[in-house]
């Protein structure tokens, strides 16, 4: 097209100068003609935008990579040499045979990633970024050198890359003795004073003799045992211990020995554990001892990780016997249940504790008749009639909002024996989560929050009778999902939860967050940000939580040593947690001792690749080129130099025809 147009151009160029005034020699036209027509061809260019493409075949060998492990793990040293001159050696032989065949190769160093840390290796890690730099079309195989030590999670982005994998067996040994702390195993979290089990797990190659290991926490020495590893190459101890202190407690197992080890960073493990005040309680008050309080106490205590208490008041409170004091009574419980079978009453200063504590948070339970000095934080107001009343309840849609009542089934509901109810008043603020089959539909049920604290009270009694022909247990499970509910705070709906405590120099510290709604189910919709702070306060990370399948997640890396704390934020919601961990100053990489055969026949397997016992068994075959055809294009509208080259024949031809009179 555009060959065309220049052809008519010109021929139109050189009819407009066939005849000029004044007259001017053949020359002369022939320039004028030259200028005026790479103006107009230039002008053509840039209204077409055309590009010149140009081809040529090249022919491109395929590449086979080596992997070179250079974690810290590959200094061990055996008989005469470390793992990673003896993977060194076998490189170069590698290397050799390759390049017979006319392979290309690209050799690359790797511990956590491409010249990444190497206290530590990641696999996965590594061949993501190998397969952004290279086209994994072109890699024919790939050789890994390594004694196969891997943190990976999985192997998933290997195996589907249909690349062989050639792992190697160097058939290392190693005379020194060494003493190891493999692994210590203990609950995430424990109670108070509670005995705890902390077993160690020990590995010894090429030791006889004996050994101390020791129990830290805190830096404190808290117990030790002399342990006889003659003839032993494996041992698990345990060490039975308590703990009077709450809250994040760091804790270290140590093994020493009279003789001189080569490698003692492997005979230090640390750890921690979460110590919690104590198991959760419930107290229950009634001025009648009756069967509404034992089958609310065997509701309670059918979980082991709640505690129950009953205490009289009559003229005065008492524990069994014994006469006792209701502000010591109240110490450290998560839900109070009164139980009112129409005497119950309380003083001045007991119903300020009761107010306290359900502002700061607690749970309050009533059954029965209302209790006037309560009246100003219940949800209900008595009526002025003492007699009790027989009806069944049925739930209303309000209850529906709480996971408590919700999972209730209607045929069990309809279980339910009729109760001794009492008239009550709701409060405006309440909400009335059941009503008696009664002419008036008075409230049954009755729920109220306030400050931090919950309020529920059942405006009736007998509800254990429903026991008795309760084949699905139904009642032991709506009553301890009254307790869960009503004594958790915030913190208990919106959590985050860690795998462990404690974590190697670089190890990936995986964060999950758990959030409930009032209702308590799942938040999905949340905008939570994480910051986490080192033992100085100052802020050393800070990002926002990423979801996935409905949960929020988050992976922190490369952290230094040292304990550190965190704090979850959700914008939309407002509720916040907080967590504590520890980087051991101990590297996985001084633990890798020896080679990792089984990982490393399991991934050449699941590749189609081969472990290599002996150079002899590798074989290649010869590589075959591909020819590809590159194309190139010049897109000659962009080049700067053909503006400048128009305003060169545009203001040339200007001066000539001025200069010889044509203007």
């Amino acid at each position: 097209m555009i060959i065309i147009l220049a052809i008519i151009s010109i021929i139109l160029i050189s009819f407009f100068y066939k005849k000029t005034t004044p007259v001017i020699n053949n020359w002369q036209k022939i320039l004028l003609i030259s200028l005026r027509s790479i103006a107009i061809i230039i002008i053509f260019l840039l209204l077409l935008n055309p590009i010149l493409y140009f081809f040529h075949d090249k022919a491109v060998k395929p590449s086979v990579v080596i992997l070179n492990d250079v974690s810290e793990s590959m200094q061990q040293f055996g008989k005469k040499q470390t793992k990673s001159k003896i993977f060194k050696n076998f490189n170069n032989k590698i290397e050799t045979i390759i390049e017979s065949k006319d392979y290309n190769i690209i050799n690359f160093d790797f511990a956590n990633g491409i010249n990444g840390s190497k206290t530590s290796t990641n696999l996965s890690k590594t061949f993501l970024q190998i397969f952004n730099k290279i086209d994994s079309n072109n890699i024919e195989a790939i050789f890994l050198l390594s004694d196969g030590w891997f943190n990976d999670e999985e192997f998933e982005l290997i195996e589907n890359q249909n690349i062989p994998v050639f792992t190697i067996d160097p058939h290392f040994q190693s005379d020194d003795f060494d003493i190891k702390l493999t692994a210590i195993k203990h609950n995430k979290s424990v109670y108070r004073n509670e005995i705890t089990p902390i077993e160690a797990i020990i590995t010894a190659k090429n030791y006889e003799g004996k050994a101390k290991v020791e129990l830290y926490s805190d830096d404190l020495l808290i117990n030790k045992k002399v342990i006889d590893l003659n003839g032993i190459d494996f041992l698990q101890i345990n060490f039975d211990t308590s703990f009077q202190s709450t809250g994040f407690t760091p804790i270290s197992l140590k093994i020493t020995t009279d003789s001189t080890e080569i490698n003692t960073e492997n005979n230090l493990l640390n750890s921690a554990i979460q110590v919690k005040r104590d198991r959760s309680k419930v107290l229950l008050i009634s001025d009648i001892l009756n069967w509404d309080v034992k089958f609310i106490i065997s509701a309670v205590n059918q979980n082991q990780h709640w505690q129950s208490k009953f205490l009289l008041k009559k003229d005065q409170l008492q524990f069994g016997n014994k006469s006792t004091r209701f502000k010591t009574e109240m110490d450290e419980i998560n839900v109070l249940t009164l139980i009112n079978y129409g005497n119950l009453n309380f003083s001045e200063n007991e119903v300020i504790l009761i107010d306290r504590f359900v502002r700061n948070g607690g749970g309050l339970f009533i059954v029965g008749k209302p209790i006037i000095e309560l009246e100003d934080i219940s949800p209900a107001i008595s009526y002025d009639i003492n007699q009790t009343f027989k009806s069944t309840f049925a739930l209303t849609k309000l209850s529906e909002q709480y996971n408590t009542f919700s999972s209730i089934e209607e045929k069990e509901l309809t279980n339910i024996p009729p109760v001794s109810y009492y008239y009550v008043n709701p409060k405006v603020e309440a909400k009335i989560l059941a009503q008696f089959n009664n002419d008036e539909r008075s409230p049954a049920i009755l729920f109220k929050n306030i400050v931090n604290g919950k309020i529920l009270h059942f405006a009736f009694l007998d509800l254990w009778k429903w026991q008795l022909w309760d084949s699905n247990n139904t009642y032991n499970n709506l009553i301890y999902n009254i307790f869960s509910w009503i004594g958790q705070t915030s913190s208990d709906r919106f959590y985050a939860s860690i795998d462990k405590n404690s974590f190697y120099l670089g190890e990936d510290i995986n964060i999950n967050l758990l959030a409930f709604d009032e209702t308590l189910s799942p938040i999905t919709e949340m905008n939570a940000e994480i910051s986490v702070t080192n033992s100085e306060g100052k802020i050393i990370y800070q990002s926002f939580l990423l979801k996935e399948n409905n949960k929020h997640s988050i992976k922190i890396s490369d952290l230094q040593s040292g304990k550190y704390n965190f704090v979850i934020s959700d914008k939309i919601s407002n509720l916040q947690t907080e967590g504590e961990f520890i980087i051991s100053q101990n590297s996985p990489e001084s633990r890798d001792n020896g080679i990792n055969l089984s990982l490393l026949s399991y991934i050449s397997n699941k590749t189609n690749g081969k472990l290599i016992e002996n150079m002899s068994d590798l074989e290649i075959p010869k590589a075959k080129k591909e020819i590809i055809k590159l194309k190139f294009e010049i897109p000659i509208y962009k080049k700067w130099y053909l503006i400048a080259l128009f305003l060169f024949a545009f203001c040339t031809e200007l001066f000539f025809r001025k200069r010889w009179g044509l203007l």
